[in-house]
């Protein structure tokens, strides 16, 4: 039996969560729209991309939950929704797929959110159910493990890069929004490559130019410290998204197969590797984890230890 999944939010990345719980099997039976008004243009916008859907949408979190209780929900609420989101889901006995950042609520209460943060993942335990994050760039791991064996690269190298550019929007464009909407992903992609490495905030430096943002900081495993650089950016035109191996580059590019399927490009100077989209993989995780069939891509474990990371490198980029 197909599990039933609601999305809390399509109009922005929860349609995309809808598209990929749809051609992974799950059946989406409800959406959570944020006013009654707006109803009908989440439907359209959802349809778009799942034009199967016979559910139903709701104004409210907690009446779509009571009336459908989902198997699981995708919460794609804004940033400041999530946790309560994601903890009336829990509640109501649903497994949670959480898009990124786990929690946000603005620069004077860091701490509150990443208190609030651990409370979903203890909420998640306590009734058993699975909880992960969307940060989907930790699907790349496996590619890139296999290249660094194929390369002869470094197992450790000296200095990594972490570039992710996204389309211009009205908000999150420089400092402290672009900082919490995008640095998730590299964050993620690093601790999901080396899980044993502890970050040292202290040797955080940032610099800014219009829509930019780049951090420079350490990372110490038990055998070396590695330098590592997350470009962040907000433009028009073609985006970066790559990591740099010491000198050897990997570009994520998105390619449109022949039946119009989304997969994702992984891009060098002499190669190239065509691979499941990573927000496919992180949904198809998350199913299979649902199903007792395995682990979440990012566990709640992984979303904590991110943000934390993702706090503590802020707190020294506002005490610059």
């Amino acid at each position: 039996m197909a599990v039933r999944v609601a999305v809390i939010g399509v109009r922005g990345v929860g349609k995309f969560h809808a598209q990929w719980f749809a051609h992974e099997g799950a059946e989406v039976v409800a959406f959570v729209a944020s006013r009654p008004e707006t109803l009908a243009a989440n439907e359209a916008a959802l349809r778009q991309v799942v034009p199967q859907f016979r559910g139903r949408g709701y104004p409210d979190v907690a009446d779509m939950l009571a009336a459908e209780r989902p198997d699981a929900v995708s919460v794609c609420s804004p940033h400041h929704l999530h946790a309560e989101h994601a903890l009336l889901a829990l509640q109501h006995g649903a497994h949670v797929l959480c898009e990124k950042p786990l929690v946000w609520l603005g620069e004077d209460r860091i701490e509150d959110a990443l208190q609030q943060a651990r409370q979903v993942v203890a909420e998640a335990q306590r009734h058993r159910l699975c909880f992960a994050i969307n940060t989907q760039y930790a699907a790349a791991v496996p590619h890139l493990q296999a290249l660094v064996t194929e390369k002869a690269l470094a197992a450790v190298p000296q200095a990594i890069t972490l570039t992710m550019e996204a389309r211009m929007r009205d908000r999150d464009t420089a400092g402290t929004g672009l900082w919490v909407d995008l640095a998730p992903h590299p964050l993620s992609l690093l601790i999901a490559l080396f899980p044993a490495a502890h970050l040292d905030a202290a040797t955080a430096m940032f610099e800014e130019a219009p829509r930019r943002l780049t951090a420079r900081f350490q990372v110490r495993l038990p055998e070396a410290k590695m330098d590592i650089c997350v470009r962040l950016a907000r433009l028009d035109g073609t985006l970066e998204r790559s990591i740099a191996w010491n000198g050897f580059v990997v570009r994520f590019e998105p390619h449109r197969d022949e039946r119009g399927v989304f997969h994702t490009r992984l891009c060098w100077d002499d190669g190239e590797r065509i691979a499941d989209d990573f927000m496919r993989v992180s949904v198809r995780q998350f199913l299979a984890a649902v199903e007792g069939r395995g682990s979440p891509l990012c566990d709640g474990a992984a979303a904590v230890r991110q943000t934390e990371w993702l706090f503590a490198l802020l707190r020294r980029y506002l005490r610059r």
